[in-house]
């Protein structure tokens, strides 16, 4: 301990970092700044790293962690290498762990608790692994849906985003970090990243400062004050200026002005993108001192910077405090881990040799993993449309022997079928179902793995509910995803006739979606289209419902869907249980609860289609087009009604330092017990800028039984309705504005009264 002072787990963090950051030498400093993509190196070049003190290693499982990090602490300091991993939704990169719905899905929820739970035990899955950081949660906004990454994440509103990812980060981190089930958080992708022009990975994000402090960074700097311990530099440049270079956002607002105490991390070779991509350096030397000076504190699969930035300090080209600065941040972060402290944090006995990895392996997915899996699939899901078809809505369905059956609806209520249709490319779908960032595709491509979980597409919870019910089930995949040919379509229409109900599950799959895996064309690929209207003229003949069960990435062109359809069930990417929740709604035992946090445009040309829109002249309007999204923002529905009414607030007249009680009446006027999402919306009557119509201001859900009414209030402090000048200032104007509670964005499902503002 005595050659080792900084071990003293007595002493505060700044002091040991202070100790730590006396004894290494440059070289050993320099180290800590680089991250190593296990997935790129030989095993000889990884181990090599390791014995330089490299100070990050990323997409590294089982014993080779273990083998580098037992390489790592036997160095001369001995710091322990900070694992990082893609834990997108759930640690879903190892084969076996739980996969949860994608952040896209789960956002449906609109529940930060769930989405607690969710990090929660993602952070217990990577910790048994030995594994330490999460590059999640993703704050950018999905507000141009062409961009290959809008599953990644919670939609296109900046409050949403930043309820639900701060509640990530509490999951990931809890109260200490240092707990062995604990992992560190990774806010990304700093900042604006999904506004890349044309909707084209890592392209231009064409938006002024104002713009970046209006929109994108509220969702950043509430994770900054939830104590996210670390962020992740975009790709794209601001203004021309790459977010890796990007001084200002980095250094001048993430940590001078927002005070944010962990470390920046570059995103996948952005140091050579500087050189490669944007041109704003020649060499590694002259990208390296740009990345220094603006603010990167770890450079991810750029191993050229180490002996780049030996060459600047050796000339003196850069600020050495600079280096400095970056080490202590990592090593502050390292210390905050857990990972000089915490023995279960630091993994160095092999698989076969670790008494402790039998039961580390116990934690993939075990019981009440799942059960929080299934819980979120359960509220990620979105009913959309729900039709009456012969007197009775489509949805749910009952079977002839569901006697003890668990169902929301009263006895008799539901409708009965005996035989169901489940037809679509999509019913029977793994990769579908699963979406970007699991095993199949990430470090690298592998479409044919075989999951080592059993995992509940659609077309098997269907059989389940439906054997349970007495339900006989056919199935046919009626078409491909990619395959225009039509010849299966009349074999699936045969089947469709044989039926009392139809539920047909179309979508997008695995290439379509994702990381570099942007669409111009947001249109169902292949026949779909054809198909479910081939069945939907089936139904209409025969009296039938047609279902449209929807699995996707993100939102897609489903106009012809919507209108062929009788009912329609969004579910994006669901995860392993996704079948099994989606056929507990359709079959109703459970009610849906979801509610979009994306607006679904009627084609692509009408993008972007995002509430908070600009007001202009002609209202947004086409010639050729309606101007209004297919579903909006909030929208979703259930097996019931809801009612509101007598919205109130605790004062009509305010002071900018206030804090405003809304109030509002939610009665359940229909047949079922449910939950309703109580959405809080405010626009700007009169400013010194152009404003957007609504923006949203809160929410709050609230469980109602069958014709139960609930006083349901949401803070609003007046602050939040504070604009950002073309100065960059955030003030709060004096005027009026109108506070609306209701179901969802659109301007009729909402309730309105004014607010004044001295």
């Amino acid at each position: 301990m005595t050659n080792k002072p900084w071990l003293d787990s007595t002493l505060p963090v700044e002091n040991r970092v202070a100790l730590l950051m006396e004894a290494m030498t440059t070289d050993e400093k320099i180290a800590q700044m680089v991250q190593i993509s296990y997935s790129i190196v030989t095993p000889d070049e990884a181990d090599e790293w390791a014995r330089k003190g490299a100070g990050s290693f990323l997409h590294i499982l089982g014993n080779n962690s273990r083998r580098i990090q037992r390489l790592a602490t036997e160095t001369r300091l001995g710091i322990p290498v900070i694992f990082g991993i893609d834990a997108i939704h759930g640690h879903a990169i190892h084969n076996g762990a739980t996969v949860f719905p994608s952040q896209l899905a789960l956002a449906c929820s609109w529940n930060p608790e769930l989405a607690e739970k969710m990090g929660e035990v993602t952070a217990r899955e990577v910790a048994a692994e030995g594994l330490h950081w999460a590059f999640s949660p993703v704050f950018c906004l999905a507000r141009d849906l062409r961009w290959g990454r809008v599953d990644e994440t919670f939609g296109e509103d900046p409050f949403l985003a930043g309820k639900l990812g701060c509640a990530v980060v509490r999951g990931y981190q809890g109260s200490n970090p240092a707990d062995g089930e604990r992992i560190i958080a990774c806010a990304k992708h700093y900042i604006a990243y999904g506004e890349s022009t044309g909707g084209r990975d890592s392209y231009d994000s064409s938006v002024s400062m104002r713009t970046v402090r209006d929109i994108f960074l509220p969702p950043f700097a509430e994770a900054a004050r939830a104590g996210c311990l670390t962020f992740m530099a975009g790709y794209e440049p601001i203004d021309r200026v790459p977010c890796s270079a990007h001084k200002k956002l980095l250094r001048d607002v993430l940590k001078n002005e927002l005070g944010f105490s962990g470390f920046v991390v570059t995103d996948w070779s952005n140091l050579t993108s500087l050189i490669e991509r944007h041109h704003l350096a020649d060499n590694y030397e002259d990208g390296s001192r740009i990345a220094i000076e603006a603010g990167n504190d770890m450079i991810m699969t750029s191993p050229e910077f180490y002996e780049a930035t030996r060459a600047l300090i050796e000339k003196t080209a850069v600020d050495p405090t600079l280096i400095d600065d970056a080490v202590a941040r990592i090593l502050r972060v390292k210390f905050i881990a857990g990972l000089f402290d915490v023995p279960s944090k630091v993994k160095t006995l092999t698989l076969e040799s670790d008494p402790d990895a039998k039961a580390a392996e116990a934690v993939f997915n075990c019981e009440a993993h799942q059960k929080t899996n299934y819980e979120s699939a359960l509220a990620s899901m979105v009913l959309l449309k729900n039709d009456e078809v012969g007197g009775k809505p489509a949805l749910p369905v009952r079977g002839p022997a569901s006697s003890g059956v668990p169902s929301v609806l009263p006895d008799g209520s539901a409708r009965v079928v005996k035989t169901i249709a489940v037809i679509g490319p999509n019913a029977d779908s793994v990769r579908a179902q699963f979406g970007d960032w699991t095993f199949f595709t990430h470090p690298v491509p592998h479409l044919d793995a075989i999951p080592e979980l059993h995992v509940t597409t659609m077309l098997e919870g269907l059989q389940e509910a439906a054997a349970e019910q007495g339900v006989r089930v056919l199935y046919d995949k009626g078409c491909d995803i990619f395959d225009p040919a039509e010849e299966t379509i009349g074999r699936a229409c045969r089947l469709a006739k044989k039926a009392d109900a139809v539920f047909v599950c179309v979508g997008d799959t695995l290439v379509q979606t994702g990381e570099t895996h942007d669409r111009a064309d947001l249109a169902l690929s292949g026949a779909q289209d054809t198909l479910v209207e081939a069945l939907s003229a089936v139904c209409a003949k025969r009296k039938t419902p047609l279902v449209s069960i929807l699995v996707n990435g993100k939102p897609l062109e489903f106009e012809r869907v919507v209108g062929a359809s009788d009912a329609v069930f969004e579910t994006f990417n669901s995860g392993t249980l996704g079948g099994r929740a989606a056929a507990d709604i359709l079959f109703g035992k459970a009610a849906p609860q979801g509610r979009l946090p994306v607006s679904f445009p009627r084609t692509t040309g009408q993008l972007p289609v995002y509430y908070n829109q600009i007001p202009g002249w002609h209202e947004g309007s086409y010639f050729d087009c309606e101007s209004t999204p297919l579903f909006a923002f909030g929208e979703g529905i259930t097996y019931t009604w809801f009612e509101y009414s007598d919205l109130r607030l605790s004062a009509s007249t305010v002071s900018p330092e206030d804090t405003v009680q809304v109030s509002v009446t939610v009665t359940n006027t229909g047949a079922c017990a449910a939950t309703e999402t109580v959405q809080l919306y405010a626009t700007d009557h009169v400013a010194s800028i152009v404003t957007p119509v609504r923006e949203l201001k809160g929410f709050t859900k609230v469980h109602l039984e069958r014709g139960e009414t609930k006083t349901v209030t949401i803070d609003l402090p007046v602050e939040s309705l504070a604009i950002v000048t073309p100065d960059e200032k955030r003030v709060v104007e004096p005027g009026t504005f109108s506070i609306q509670v209701g179901h969802d964005s659109r301007p009729d499902s909402l309730l309105s009264t004014v607010l004044t503002v001295q």
